[in-house]
């Protein structure tokens, strides 16, 4: 008889990642990633007690894949914009990881995200220093903003849309600049 293959929890993870990405967690059974891996269903439950502990490890992976994603839209000359573009590039580049994070039961919704998401205070702090908004109203702002940029991340993963980059930049600067004009004429309106 032959030895059982092993892989590391790492390499199975990985794999089922890779599955998720090409056709979305609902491919993601035992048996799919065993021919994946070329072996039986054996390694993957040594390392695993069930398959909804290797999906828990999945959306973990997928969220590592995003933070990068966010990590380098900060690193533009606006980071503000360059994460919301960013994040609409993972909606098309990563669909089906954004599906999982955003669009599915595996998701929290977009108050929980704006909770959880430890990238969120980051952006708050960069609309801070680049607009000089307090706190508060910076994280009005990015959640009015984020309502805004998801939705065109939805409509192109969806294939609802077919934006250009230009164009998705353009409707981001018009929308971040129509609600910091509404913030100031409020703000202009109290005093």
């Amino acid at each position: 008889m032959p030895p059982k293959a092993k892989f590391s929890k790492q390499q199975i993870v990985s794999a089922a990642t890779d599955l998720v990405r090409a056709a979305g967690m609902p491919a993601l059974t035992a048996r799919a990633l065993g021919d994946k891996l070329n072996c039986s269903v054996a390694p993957i439950f040594s390392e695993f007690e069930n398959m909804d502990k290797l999906r828990e490890e999945v959306v973990l992976q997928a969220k590592i894949i995003y933070d990068g994603y966010i990590e380098e839209g900060l690193k533009y000359r606006l980071p503000f914009k360059g994460a919301g573009l960013k994040y609409i590039e993972f909606a098309v580049k990563e669909t089906n990881l954004f599906r999982l994070l955003f669009m599915s039961e595996y998701s929290v919704g977009l108050d929980g995200f704006m909770l959880l998401d430890d990238n969120n205070a980051k952006i708050v702090e960069a609309l801070e220093k680049s607009w000089g908004l307090d706190s508060e109203t910076a994280r009005g702002l990015h959640k009015d903003i984020m309502i805004y940029t998801h939705g065109i991340a939805v409509l192109c993963a969806t294939g609802s849309c077919f934006f250009g980059e230009e164009e998705i930049s353009d409707r981001l600067t018009f929308a971040f600049k129509s609600m910091l004009r509404q913030i100031k004429e409020t703000r202009n309106d109290r005093n």
